[in-house]
C-alpha cells in the first residue's frame, strides 16, 4: 500500500467520526463534540472543516482567543487549497470560514477589556471583523448575516468608497 493510499485511508476514517462530532453539537453534547474534534485534529491538524467546527463550539461556549486560533487555522489550510469536504462549494467554504472569524473577532471587540483596552487593538479588530463580513459576502452573496454585518460595521478601511447615490429634487 502507498503512502497515499494509507493517507486516504486515514482521511476516509476521519470522515465518521467528523459527522458525529457534528451530530453531538447539534444534539447539544458541546463536550463530545469538542472531544472528537481535538481527536481528529490529532490525527490530522490540516484538516480546516473540524478547525472551523471547533471554533464555532468555542465560540459557543465564549473562550474567544481559542476559537479565533482555530478559525485562523482553517482559513489558511482553507486558502491553500486544503478543503477536506466536497458537500460545499469551495467559495462557500471559505465564507463560512471568513464570517466565522469575523464573529469571533466582533464577539471579543464587544468585551470590556478590549473595548477600555487599547484603542488600537479595538479598531483593528473591528476593522479586520468587518473586512472579514465584507470577504465573506463577496465569496457568497446568499450569505445575509455577513452582508448585514458588513454593512452596519461600517466600510471596509482601504476600500475604495461606493458612488453617492444621486440625490430627487
Amino acid at each position: 500500500m502507498s503512502t497515499s493510499d494509507a493517507d486516504q485511508e486515514a482521511l476516509a476514517a476521519l470522515g465518521p467520526r467528523f459527522m458525529g462530532a457534528l451530530q453531538a453539537r447539534a444534539d447539544g453534547d458541546i463536550d463530545t463534540a469538542e472531544e472528537e474534534l481535538r481527536a481528529i485534529l490529532k490525527v490530522e491538524p490540516r484538516l480546516p472543516e473540524p478547525h472551523m467546527e471547533l471554533a464555532r463550539v468555542l465560540l459557543d461556549t465564549s473562550r474567544l482567543e481559542e476559537a479565533e486560533e482555530h478559525a485562523r487555522e482553517a482559513l489558511t489550510h482553507l486558502e491553500a487549497g486544503g478543503q477536506w469536504t466536497e458537500e460545499l462549494p469551495e467559495n462557500v467554504v471559505l465564507a463560512l470560514a471568513n464570517a466565522l472569524l469575523a464573529e469571533i473577532l466582533r464577539q471579543h471587540a464587544d468585551q470590556d477589556d478590549v473595548i477600555f483596552g487599547d484603542p488600537e487593538r479595538f479598531k483593528g479588530m473591528l476593522d479586520e471583523a468587518r473586512s472579514r463580513f465584507a470577504r465573506a459576502a463577496e465569496l457568497d452573496p446568499r450569505d445575509e448575516y455577513s452582508s448585514f454585518h458588513a454593512f452596519f460595521l461600517g466600510p471596509v478601511p482601504g476600500a475604495p468608497e461606493s458612488p453617492a447615490a444621486p440625490r430627487e429634487e
